[in-house]
């Protein structure tokens, strides 16, 4: 039987730990992205989606990269990973990441 294809589950993103990780309330972190506390608090809920805009705006508000807000705070980025990797899994890896940035996957 083949495999049903439905809608795309969303990522988690992981807004909640990396504002605590920050140490900022909802209000604080809204106050910088010029939104309510409302607001932080339904992205953290995942009942309002947060755009490739916003999420470029709460990731730099946070600063960290976009990416980081797909992990928990406490798990390596990518870049600290790939830091011992041959230079040439490296390269490979930076191209495949760079090509899914460009394709929005």
């Amino acid at each position: 039987m083949p495999k049903r294809i439905g809608p795309r589950q969303p990522r988690r993103i992981y807004l909640a730990q990396w504002r605590e990780s920050r140490a900022l309330t909802q209000k604080q972190l809204g106050e910088r992205l010029g939104v309510t506390d409302i607001t932080v608090s339904r992205w953290e809920r995942a009942t309002r989606a947060l755009n490739t805009t916003t999420l470029e705006a709460v990731a730099d508000a946070l600063q960290i990269e976009p990416q980081d807000l797909y992990r928990p705070p406490s798990t390596p980025s990518l870049d600290a990973m790939l830091r011992d990797a041959p230079e040439a899994i490296r390269r490979q890896a930076l191209a495949i990441i760079e090509t899914l940035r460009k394709t929005g996957t």
